[in-house]
């Protein structure tokens, strides 16, 4: 009997919001090139977790209408629906942790293979925990997710779990160190040991290239718009920072936001702009909420739209801790980093990580802030003169070929 291919997405989260928004153009790719793509909702099929109300007639509205979620209850209903499948499975939201293990002996089981989509170029973190021994019992959360790397990892070298098929990389830095590594080293000298946790890794262009890509058609549709200052906004809450770190305590919470407005009006009346302030995709559902807090300021406009689409006509971007950042880099952009203490242990080293990687100007909201755009000026003279190798380096494949573009191309012609 002839398998049928199938091409799936795992879903875990409780709706696919931002799944839609951040893959935008490589769903719409995909729709164009393939009769069906699968959604599997597995966040059943956890460990540690409490199930969520996933809605399908909700979620469906989402994805165009070749995309079928089906909401997996448990291990029987995973292997039902994988029976007489040749599974193809984009494992982007599996934690490499006990949280899934169920999940990766399932795959291995029905011998799916996984594809891992990496095109954001970011500086990332650890894949080990990295909290003080002391904060063990309050990052609990943290160390259920990381603790058990080697473990996994072990597991997928004795093939109790799969390895990864295919690595679609925007960063040249992670393939070389991939590439360099322990397990491939000892594969290169003994054939026969297959051990290598990326079985291929394919170098792509990133995320940010392809927005570059699109935005050059239509530069000159949107040169005469308005300009603004943008502000990339961040949750507080993440999830990075409170599996690490416990909750938020609302008094934090009140302080940093108290500083952040009181430094967007600063910043608003200093370069005589008004700021437009992009929410991460985990916070659109607050939107009415936060929008709320800014009626009565003119200076302040929250928006809907994506960064990405918001970053070619402002003249400054303003950041915390958000990746998002890189697009600014990519179109030559004005960036400031806003700095606070009320950011936590882990979001301070996340956005420390971006200033100096990007070299740009930074200002401590929880100090006086006094801004002389004389010498913000210099600085984003200087800034600016280092993105050319940043990019270089980091974001750009030398095939200059939109990295949604190759990976479905490679997915479409069945060569995984």
């Amino acid at each position: 009997m002839k398998l049928e291919k199938s091409l799936c997405y795992i879903n875990l989260s409780d709706d696919l919001v931002r799944f839609s928004i951040v893959n935008k153009e490589l769903i719409k790719e995909l729709s164009k090139n393939f009769n069906k793509i699968y959604i599997l909702n597995l966040h059943k099929l956890r460990f540690f977790h409490k199930h969520k109300v996933f809605s399908i007639e909700k979620n469906k509205k989402l994805l165009p209408k070749n995309f079928k979620i089906i909401d997996i209850k448990n291990s029987n209903d995973f292997l039902k629906f994988s029976k007489n499948k040749k599974l193809d499975i984009i494992m982007n939201e599996l934690s490499k942790s006990v949280v899934d293990f169920k999940i990766f002996y399932l795959l291995k089981k029905v011998n799916a293979k996984l594809i891992m989509i990496s095109t954001t170029s970011m500086w990332g973190a650890s894949i080990f925990i990295d909290i003080p021994f002391k904060k063990i019992f309050t990052g609990y959360k943290h160390v259920i997710k990381k603790g058990f790397y080697y473990f996994w990892r072990i597991l997928t070298i004795i093939n109790i779990f799969p390895k990864i098929h295919i690595l679609f990389e925007s960063n040249s830095e992670n393939i070389k160190v991939f590439n360099t590594g322990l397990s491939r080293k000892f594969e290169n000298s003994f054939p026969f040991f297959k051990i290598s946790l990326y079985r291929r890794i394919i170098h792509v262009n990133s995320k940010l290239f392809d927005t570059f890509y699109q935005n050059r058609k239509k530069k000159n549709k949107t040169k005469n718009k308005e300009k603004f200052i943008l502000f990339i906004d961040s949750p507080m809450e993440a999830e990075d920072r409170t599996s690490r770190e416990g909750p938020v305590s609302p008094n934090i919470k009140k302080k940093y936001y108290k500083n952040l407005f009181f430094a967007l009006n600063k910043i608003s009346v200093t370069f005589k702009s008004k700021i437009i302030v992009s929410l991460h995709p985990d916070m659109l559902k607050s939107f009415d909420q936060i929008s709320k807090n800014f009626k009565n300021n003119n200076k302040i406009v929250i928006s809907k739209k994506r960064t990405v689409d918001l970053i070619g006509n402002s003249s400054i971007v303003l950041f915390c801790f958000s990746s998002a950042v890189l697009n600014a880099v990519m179109l030559n952009k004005k960036i400031i980093g806003l700095r606070s203490k009320y950011f936590g242990r882990y979001n301070l080293s996340v956005h420390e990580k971006n200033v100096e990687g990007i070299n740009c100007p930074f200002i401590d909201i929880d100090k006086e802030i006094n801004i002389s755009k004389k010498k913000i000026n210099k600085q984003f003279k200087k800034s600016m003169s280092t993105y050319a190798g940043l990019i270089r380096r980091r974001f750009i494949n030398q095939s200059n070929k939109p990295s949604f573009v190759e990976i479905v191309q490679t997915l479409r012609n069945q060569k995984i």
